[in-house]
């Protein structure tokens, strides 16, 4: 259950879960004040679900008259679960024993109830002090006065761990357990069940709950706040207030206290007493639940995440993977067979405190990976202290043109900035940005190089967006060695003309999982690039080729290095200069260089505000929608300027030809100085409405005229642009016109190959009902061949 790391769910092995294992300090309210702070001589060492503590120090490094344990007994504590909970239960029996043995029991001492495992559970937090050695102690002795009730490190006015007020659950006690002392918060967790990860999305509670007769009992398992305080321990119940304090004397505790020394008096208000506060015969205590006995079999190990065993290459590619040659993961039996590694793979740490956030899973590659968490240097206070990296490096002595690989894990992996740096390459962008949250065991191609040196790959945790939040995962990467290059390297760029917008089956199904999330829970973490395996670029067949470039990238040609990055809602500062969804611009994602012979892009629509041409005048079913205004429309990035407010008939043309003009032919040149010898296709867009928009219903003639001839416009500014470019700067850019393979399909065309206003379907990450889905207004499946259509006539030309 909870023997592993919290990072590790069921069916899937991990680090052994373990106590403040840095020996990070905590204040006395639980904070941490510098929670990557390395102090291993305050390490606690409690392992697993029952946090064995004592005995499981390091040999040599035992404390004060602690019996080590030997190294099988360390081992089964931390590695085997009912190993642990049999050394846990022999403490608690030690306990129990140690202080019955002294005469102190609750409510009679009958171990059937829970709450009379009190005095029990109280020393197995903070230890006991027998009466045997009351003499060593100036004659004190009992349970020690941390976990008292009285104590004021808790409030005075509590409720029962995990309960409010009116007797019902609140778990949001559970965020600052430190107000509640130890054993209060067991009685508490035996009442109210943690809920539990049993498998991939089922949660279920993850034991049995103690139960009572009625609530009011339930609720007095907490016991009165003063029964532990009286003159035999020098306490006085009547300063057990909110505002009492042991250091300034004016505590329950007597005894004089000094915050400046190791051992205040204070500490020793120890308590000797049977105590009782309930009736258990009478029906008045908690009553266990057990879930497993002496005849309940061993569970079946379940496999939640199942491993990739080296498959889905090419054959004769070379794997490095991320755990040296011949290594056998933890939980490998009846998964993967044992590493086989064609390299090494090492990691470096800016500061021993990086090593805290590091951490393994069984699953993935092989059936091992690690991940840790992005944190930029620049603006996260411990993006420096905590960076980390790890490099893979190919031990084989083969050289020249290679595909590289990255397999990227079902889970564990979330950041959108994966920045693979290649080293050993002539490429004049050795890097590929690649986003990690891929939902599946996937070995990702970051792209053909030659290699001239050795080569490696390195992943950081420094990313532009890394605020600690999201993981990033080191598992295998793969060599792929090809013998020549590859004829063709294509980037397909642009806007969600390119992505492949509304080119999917209902529910976004033909969108890649990364570029399609979203989780309520997290709302930072929300991609809508919504990149589709139908998009035009992959649909589209280059000349020779009998494959289009998506069949050929997808069967790993040897002729193809194809890479999409195209996303939904981009405009031309997207593309240059800022990112989407967490995503580094299109430009500076790194698949570009002197290799590069195609890049295809749309973009132009959302700068020319077609977007809120739609939004005013399709959604709403205004009329005189070319009469409508812009006003209080909000540019991104601070991209407004003189005139772009006003009637659309009169701002169009001029913002169009002044400012998106000049902007596009800026792109293309930066497009060309990163891939010199491409060729590239600025895609144009169809005229949204045939008969000029008759089929919806609130649209008048000439208003559908008017955007039709918005269209038309846009058109020749691009096309303007594309010429601007090669004329000043010999881009080698093209335009290509889809109009003509759209004419009589698009909206009120038959057959209709551009979504109309669409209210159902909608992807994982879309706009939500009422509002219609993104795939409104922009190319079906269908539609996206037209694109590929045209495409193909441009190429040919």
């Amino acid at each position: 259950m909870w023997q592993a790391a919290r990072t590790v769910v069921p069916g899937v092995t991990g680090n052994a879960l373990i106590g403040n294992y840095y020996g990070i300090k905590y204040s006395a309210d639980g904070d941490q004040k510098d929670p990557w702070a390395i102090n291993f001589a305050e390490a606690d060492c409690g392992y697993g679900i029952t946090q064995v503590t004592d005995g499981m120090r390091m040999h040599g490094k035992e404390k004060k008259d602690e019996h080590p344990k030997t190294t099988v007994q360390q081992e089964a504590v931390a590695l085997d679960y009912a190993a642990n909970i049999a050394a846990g239960v022999n403490i608690l029996i030690g306990k129990w024993n140690d202080t019955r043995d002294d005469g102190m029991t609750i409510n009679g001492g009958d171990p059937r109830y829970i709450e009379n495992w009190f005095y029990a559970l109280w020393t197995y937090n903070s230890g006991y002090h027998p009466k045997s050695t009351a003499g060593s102690n100036s004659g004190k002795w009992g349970v020690g006065w941390t976990n008292n009730p009285a104590n004021p490190l808790w409030k005075e006015n509590r409720t029962p761990f995990l309960e409010n007020s009116f007797g019902n659950d609140d778990y949001s006690h559970a965020s600052h357990p430190q107000d509640w002392p130890y054993e209060e918060k067991v009685i508490g967790w035996a009442a109210r069940p943690i809920s539990a990860m049993f498998g991939p999305g089922d949660f279920q509670a993850g034991y049995r709950p103690s139960w009572w007769v009625n609530v009011q009992e339930r609720t007095q398992a907490k016991p009165p706040i003063g029964l532990f305080c009286d003159a035999s321990n020098t306490c006085d119940p009547s300063s057990a207030t909110d505002d009492a304090s042991n250091e300034t004397g004016k505590g329950p505790c007597t005894l004089p206290g000094d915050p400046d020394t190791h051992n205040p008096l204070y500490l020793k208000c120890w308590y000797t007493k049977p105590a009782a506060w309930k009736k258990c015969d009478n029906a008045e205590c908690g009553n266990a639940v057990h879930r497993f006995d002496d005849t309940y079999p061993e569970q079946p190990d379940v496999n939640s995440y199942p491993p990739r065993c080296n498959t889905g290459l090419p054959a004769g590619s070379l794997i490095v993977d991320d755990l040296p040659n011949g290594t056998t993961p933890a939980g490998s039996s009846n998964r993967c067979s044992g590493v086989s590694s064609q390299g090494s793979f090492t990691f470096d740490f800016a500061s021993p405190s990086a090593r805290i956030d590091l951490h393994q899973l069984g699953a993935g590659n092989g059936n091992h990976f690690w991940f840790s968490h992005t944190r930029s240097k620049i603006s996260h206070s411990d993006g420096s202290r905590l960076y980390t990296k790890g490099t893979w490096t190919l031990g084989s002595s083969k050289r020249g043109w290679m595909r590289v690989y990255a397999h990227l894990p079902d889970h564990g992996a979330h950041t959108r900035q994966a920045t693979y740096t290649i080293g050993g390459t002539d490429s004049t962008s050795p890097f590929r940005v690649h986003p990690q949250r891929v939902m599946e065991n996937k070995w990702a191609d970051l792209g053909v190089f030659n290699f001239t040196g050795t080569p490696t790959v390195s992943l950081d945790t420094d990313t532009q967006d890394g605020t600690g939040d999201e993981d990033i995962a080191w598992d295998s990467v793969a060599f792929q060695p090809l013998g020549a290059k590859p004829k063709n390297f294509v980037v397909a760029m642009g806007d969600s003309y390119s992505s492949g917008e509304g080119a999917t089956a209902p529910g976004g199904k033909d969108y890649y999982a990364e570029s399609d999330y979203y989780d309520k829970t997290q709302p930072k973490t929300k991609n809508t690039c919504h990149r589709s395996k139908l998009a035009w670029s992959r649909q589209a067949t280059l000349p020779g080729y009998s494959k289009s470039i998506g069949a050929m990238a997808d069967g790993q040609d040897a002729n193809m290095d194809y890479h999409f990055v195209a996303c939904s809602g981009a405009r031309i500062y997207n593309v240059v200069s800022f990112g989407q969804n967490s995503e580094l611009p299109q430009l500076k994602q790194g698949y570009l260089d002197q290799n590069t012979t195609l890049v295809t892009l749309s973009v132009g629509g959302n700068d020319a505000r077609f977007t809120d041409i739609v939004t005013k005048c399709f959604l709403p079913m205004l009329v005189n929608c070319q009469a409508s205004s812009l006003d209080n429309v909000n540019p991104d990035n601070g991209d407004s300027v003189d005139g772009e407010t006003g009637r659309l008939d009169e701002w169009a043309p001029k913002w169009l030809h002044d400012q998106i003009r000049p902007r596009i032919t800026a792109m293309v040149k930066m497009i060309h100085d990163k891939a010199p010898n491409a060729r590239i296709v600025l895609m144009g867009y169809p005229k949204l409405l045939e008969k000029n928009g008759s089929c919806l219903p609130a649209i008048e003639e000439s208003e559908g005229k008017w955007v039709n001839a918005v269209a038309d416009t846009l058109a020749t500014e691009m096309k303007g642009a594309v010429d601007d470019a090669n004329s000043k700067y010999g881009a080698k850019s093209v335009f290509s016109d889809p109009r003509a393979a759209f004419a009589g399909k698009t909206i009120c065309g038959d057959p209709e190959s551009v979504h109309g206003i669409v209210i159902s379907g909608q992807s994982q990450a879309d706009n939500e009902l009422p509002q219609p889905s993104m795939q409104s207004f922009h190319p079906k499946p269908a539609g996206a061949r037209l694109y590929a259509d045209s495409l193909e006539s441009t190429l040919k030309g």
